[in-house]
């Protein structure tokens, strides 16, 4: 059998229900809404870090953040023999990245990009990158800035002359031409990509759009196609809520604290009590926008799929690194262990993927990479920790995961925390801390009454307390030659 191509298409701080095919009444998304309906949606997928660093690089080994040592944004990733790219460039694929990847500061990934390459060696085991990374109107990347500089000259004095759209948050007016948005170079180049392969080798083409991560910048028609009036208001904040820890109510006022030493990392720090219902539906229609720029361009590569003959054998995954308050909870940004942050979506389409499939059960962004490694016919490398969920996307079986563990440890709060997530029960445990959160994801979806305290969830709080247990120690990195499942058994109850 011939080796399957592999497309993973990623977006920034994309929320899962942020997309039509998650039954969202309002955004555009007809071309990944064709994805989920040829493919297999999972709508309870977790990441496992809320910020992009970690979080991207659990994705490309199938290790938690903690055992490849990326525990935070600023973090420089240490390369590893487990990188997804580096394993199946060893077995014959082609391995390109176009657009962000953001695996050690932004800044510095252009200078580490061109270190790694000069000197003949891979990036993460990628062969051959063109990086777009920042965000909104401040993208940048070796290749990208050229291609800048040869269409417009002045583009910096002249995206310099953006209009802040409101006061305080991060809403602007674009600038440039449409045609040099990150989201259309991206598309561009990728399309140029699948037009020019040759078919000689399988190939991991790895597309990372930058958007719809803040700040909330798109040029037209997208900057008007939503009104803001027609966006529904967020969810209350943390003040309406009831008894959430304290570092919650310090960030929610941007106050120094012995919960917050600087601020949580992803979550911008400003007084968000001043932030308006109007200024949150502002920041909506615009992150709206940019999904549907974002949706276009995932439109032209997937025709182009079709068009080149590739999509017959090419596996299509799609996903975000983590997702975005947009107000809910009083907050803009990551980090905290909400709901809106924490869920992602994830789309599979190709090969034994079972088509129009909508899947329920729990999942873990951890578990991408083995997939894709066992779709490839590719061992595992030791010390892999995410399973396959092969079974699962060919409608084999109806669950494999009871439970998703996110990590985070965060310098600048300083927090350390674990959350559990399973159907049920989200569990958040903090170290050196009496405050934790225990919220009933089924009768309190939009959690706004934390348990932890209540006296009637005391044994429920334990029980899964003693799950999330289970779950770090399997989070361990294992590489000595011991064979450890990868995933541990995890009680029905919770």
């Amino acid at each position: 059998m011939t080796a399957p191509n592999i497309l993973m298409i990623f977006c920034d701080e994309l929320r899962a229900d942020a997309l039509g095919c998650a039954g969202n009444p309002i955004v555009r998304t007809p071309n990944i809404d064709r994805l989920a309906q040829d493919g297999a949606m999972l709508t309870q997928c977790m990441i496992t870090q809320p910020t992009c660093t970690p979080s991207r690089a659990s994705i490309l080994t199938g290790c938690y953040p903690s055992a490849v040592r990326s525990r935070m944004v600023g973090c420089i990733t240490p390369d590893d023999p487990r990188f997804l790219p580096r394993v199946l460039a060893q077995n014959g694929y082609q391995t390109t990245s176009i657009g962000k990847l953001h695996l050690v500061p932004q800044r510095d990934e252009p200078a580490a990009l061109q270190q790694a390459l000069a000197s003949g060696s891979d990036y993460y085991g990628f062969q051959e990158v063109d990086l777009v990374d920042g965000h909104g109107d401040g993208c940048f990347g070796p290749q990208y800035d050229a291609w800048l500089n040869a269409q417009i000259p002045d583009w910096k004095q002249r995206r310099d002359q953006r209009q802040r759209l409101q006061p305080g948050l991060d809403c602007f007016s674009w600038e440039l031409p449409p045609e040099v948005h990150s989201s259309n170079y991206i598309g561009a180049r990728t399309v140029e990509w699948l037009q020019q392969h040759t078919g000689e080798q399988p190939f991991f083409l790895h597309v990372s759009f930058p958007d719809p991560h803040y700040p909330f910048v798109v040029p037209e028609p997208y900057a008007s196609m939503y009104n803001p009036a027609d966006m529904p208001p967020p969810l209350p904040p943390v003040t309406e809520s009831h008894d959430l820890p304290p570092l919650h109510h310090s960030v929610y006022r941007n106050e120094q604290s012995e919960h917050v030493r600087d601020h949580v990392i992803g979550t911008p720090p400003r007084d968000y009590y001043d932030v308006t219902t109007a200024d949150w539906q502002q920041v909506k229609s615009l992150y709206y926008g940019m999904t549907t720029l974002v949706d276009d361009n995932i439109g032209k590569i997937l025709d182009t799929l079709e068009s080149t003959g590739l999509a017959e054998n090419t596996i299509v995954v799609f996903l975000s690194d983590h997702g975005d308050y947009l107000g809910d909870h009083g907050f803009y940004g990551k980090g905290l262990p909400y709901d809106s942050v924490l869920r992602v979506p994830l789309i599979w389409r190709g090969l034994d993927v079972q088509a129009g499939q909508v899947v329920d059960s729990m999942a873990s962004t951890l578990d991408i990479a083995p997939t894709l490694l066992a779709y490839a016919g590719i061992a595992e490398p030791e010390g892999t920790q995410g399973i396959s969920m092969g079974p699962l996307l060919a409608g084999e079986v109806d669950t494999l995961r009871q439970a998703a563990l996110t990590e985070n440890d965060d310098d600048f709060v300083p927090m350390r925390a674990r959350t559990l997530t399973t159907t049920q029960w989200k569990l958040t445990r903090y170290v050196n801390q009496p405050h934790g959160e225990l919220f009933d994801r089924v009768n309190d979806p939009n959690e706004m009454v934390n348990l932890w305290h209540h006296p009637d969830y005391q044994a429920i709080k334990q029980q899964v307390i003693a799950s999330l247990l289970e779950a770090v120690m399997a989070s361990i990195d294992m590489r000595n030659g011991r064979i450890q499942s990868p995933a541990p058994p995890v009680p029905k109850w919770i």
